[in-house]
């Protein structure tokens, strides 16, 4: 079944909305977009020409009153929002919640959360990150300007910020360590993203995960796919559940910044091994894991496939 869908997802930063949209078109239906995040004004207007079959949602509170007037002017459509973020409790979001009361369905990152947020919505159901592939693969090119910049033992890219202090631990442990250790998007030094994440990636023997909410059990960060997108070496920070996400022979994992600085010295000594498991998670995760897959999980769900 081919199907309109009405996408209204931030799209401006290049990343997680168009790689929903980039999945629906693969799977056959047609998309029209709304950037969630400057016109959420508009949906309605759009959804009006555009006459929707379903309506795919971003964690945006002010999406609420577009959408309930958006069924209340089609009476057959669904509607749905995907909470790409997480906390470990859903009193979080409590702004989310008439957007989510709103929807017929509701998706989640964090597997653990699923009982608590059915109080809320109780057709909530565990939809994990995913791969944008279009963006997200081994790198086209590498310059010799690329390998002087990139090139290292060990990459974190990402923020430490108040939400993610605990990071500091694992970053400052691997910072004295005697690897050479690069580090992007905190530290004064600036984001990687698209093709500059891939060879990144690619020039750094071991790509450094450190997901936030263990707790949360069957949750990582989009951090982890794109990694393995790129075909490199990922080392998490390990969650129970976490192989219920990915192969445990696709990526690594550690409980403390001890046993983190003993995993890499084991991993930039095994290169061979290492280089056999990043192969491994590159070719699981484009097979199993892009957002194409997300889309067609979250279609089941709805029972629209």
């Amino acid at each position: 079944m081919f199907m309109r869908v009405l996408l209204l997802f931030p799209m401006a930063d290049g990343q997680t909305g168009p790689g929903i949209k980039h999945a629906f078109e693969q799977l056959g239906h047609t998309v029209r977009a709304v950037d969630a995040k400057k016109h959420p004004e508009n949906s309605y207007v759009v959804a009006c020409q555009f006459k929707p079959d379903l309506v795919f949602c971003s964690r945006t509170a002010v999406l609420a009153g577009q959408v309930i007037a958006i069924k209340e002017k089609f009476k057959n459509i669904i509607a749905c929002t995907w909470q790409l973020d997480t906390r470990p409790n859903i009193g979080h979001w409590k702004l989310l919640f008439p957007l989510i009361r709103a929807c017929d369905f509701y998706f989640v990152v964090a597997s653990r959360l699923v009982p608590k947020w059915r109080t809320i919505n109780p057709n909530t159901f565990w939809l994990p990150q995913g791969l944008q592939d279009e963006v997200y693969d081994k790198p086209k090119k590498i310059t010799d300007n690329d390998s002087q910049k990139y090139t290292c033992d060990v990459c974190w890219a990402g923020d430490r910020g108040a939400v993610h202090e605990f990071r500091g631990r694992f970053l400052d442990t691997v910072a004295h360590t005697d690897v050479i250790f690069k580090q992007w998007g905190c530290s004064d030094n600036p984001q990687v993203y698209n093709e500059e994440h891939n060879k990144m990636v690619s020039l750094s023997k071991i790509n450094l995960c450190i997901s936030g909410w263990p707790e949360n059990e069957k949750y990582t960060s989009v951090r982890d796919y794109k990694i393995l997108g790129a075909g490199g070496f990922a080392l998490e920070l390990y969650r129970k559940g976490i192989h219920g996400i990915f192969p445990a022979d696709a990526l690594d994992c550690y409980a403390t910044p001890r046993d983190l600085v003993k995993k890499i010295r084991h991993w930039l000594d095994h290169e061979g091994e290492r280089k056999e498991t990043a192969e491994r998670g590159y070719g699981w995760v484009h097979a199993n894991a892009t957002y194409t897959h997300r889309m067609k999980m979250a279609l089941e769900y709805m029972g629209m496939r």
